[in-house]
């Protein structure tokens, strides 16, 4: 059975560190958003990797699952219409290969992490332990697998060989 508790010390540190994943001082190394601005669009876009995706694509993932457990959990007022095309998993392509576009989907993380961010924070413990229709599991499940979400593909993006990607 899953248990939730009250908003404690806990739980800031986990969310303190999932912001510092995204845009802070990670202890495993550059943050998501270091380390995808350290690309350019076309070493972004470049899918000769040995996976086969790119790290744009990767990045377009990780702004689907913020906007959906964000959508989820605040409304679609809260977050607005989604502005990619992706796959079910959130996966996509770039529309268009261009620095403009590259700092587009930056900007476009930051702010759908701050949204969901703030979302997770201000849930009660009642909406913690209600299940999110979507998934068909308790919130708090939901938003503690988020919370590690995007160490997972930071680690992907370093490791699936990015053409270009500093060692």
């Amino acid at each position: 059975m899953y248990h939730t508790c009250l908003m404690n010390d806990t739980s800031l540190y986990l969310f303190d560190y999932a912001d510092a994943e995204f845009d802070g001082d990670s202890f495993n190394g550059d943050s998501l958003l270091k380390t995808l601005a350290g690309l350019t669009p076309e070493v972004a876009a470049d899918t000769r990797t040995w996976e086969g995706y790119s790290a744009w694509s990767v990045a377009l993932h990780l702004a689907w699952y913020k906007y959906f457990i964000g959508r989820s959990l605040a409304g679609e007022a809260a977050v607005g219409a989604y502005p990619y095309e992706h796959d079910k998993h959130g996966f996509g392509k770039p529309a268009e290969v261009s620095a403009a576009a590259w700092v587009a989907v930056r900007e476009y993380l930051v702010k759908i992490h701050r949204i969901t961010a703030t979302a997770i924070r201000s849930a009660s413990p009642e909406k913690l332990a209600e299940t999110m229709p979507e998934w068909e599991t308790p919130y708090g499940k939901a938003i503690a697998w988020y919370l590690g979400h995007d160490t997972c593909h930071i680690a992907q993006i370093r490791n699936m060989g990015v053409p270009g990607l500093k060692e």
